[in-house]
């Protein structure tokens, strides 16, 4: 009886676990509002975790690099610029706590045509 008790308690801890601690930046949705062949207006759009105090989004394809904080859950970033020679941006999403720490981070790679 004791050992079958003690196989049980590492699966209650482990699904415990998971339940605990919330995933932030799971969903997230990125749309080309405008393009004009050279810069481009992009709204990103994200599930919202109780445990982030600030986002940052920003651009590392942008000549210069770009970044805006926000405490919502969508942020609109403005004159996003591609790779040179292609059509792809290179753009991150960074969740900080109450402490400025990183909870959670993504990069995301946008097609602007």
């Amino acid at each position: 009886m004791m050992s079958r008790a003690l196989l049980v308690i590492p699966v209650i801890l482990f699904f415990g676990i998971g339940f605990a601690h919330a995933e932030s930046l799971v969903d997230v949705s990125v749309a080309v509002l405008e393009y004009d062949g050279n810069s481009a207006t992009i709204e990103t759009v994200w599930n919202h975790d109780e445990t982030v105090t600030k986002y940052e989004m920003g651009c590392v394809s942008c000549m210069p690099n770009i970044s805006e904080f926000t405490s919502t859950d969508s942020i609109m970033l403005n004159n996003v610029t591609s790779f040179p020679n292609t059509s792809n941006a290179m753009l991150y999403l960074i969740a900080y706590d109450s402490n400025d720490e990183i909870i959670n981070a993504k990069q995301i790679l946008v097609d602007l045509t």
